[in-house]
């Protein structure tokens, strides 16, 4: 399970993008929210499309993962943890980066198709800036 995890989130690392459909659940049982536009439960076509855009789009990206905790229920497990991550978001039109990051908490529901595991649902959820409350 933690090697599922952290598999998903070295996309981001090495670019291979076009294989992050291979960690979702078949369509009818995939679903996500994100902490990033848009604010809508997103199915595995959705969610594909907008990792995708993601991934593409930012350089240097590091992420570390905290706290995980794994609890297994027969063919489903749950993981919670917490996401901190930062890159440079690169807009390819106008060739301008810009710095992003945060800490964001995360759950993903993972389910037991024959013998893989594959996400079933992911939500994140950012934690609000520190600096802007204070």
């Amino acid at each position: 399970m933690t090697a599922l995890i952290t598999a998903y989130f070295e996309v981001g690392k090495n670019k291979d993008i076009t294989n992050l459909s291979k960690y979702f659940a078949p369509s009818q049982y995939f679903t996500k929210f994100d902490e990033s536009p848009p604010y809508t439960r997103q199915d595995s076509d959705d969610a594909f499309v907008y990792e995708q855009a993601r991934f593409a789009n930012i350089s240097d990206y590091e992420y570390k993962i905290d706290d995980l905790r794994i609890d297994v229920v027969g063919f489903m497990a749950i993981a919670t943890f917490y996401l901190n991550y930062k890159g440079v978001f690169v807009n390819d039109y106008s060739f301008e980066g810009s710095t992003v990051g945060g800490r964001s908490r995360v759950t993903m529901v993972v389910g037991k198709f024959g013998d893989q595991w594959k996400i079933v649902h992911h939500h994140v959820s950012r934690f609000e800036d520190l600096k802007k409350s204070a």
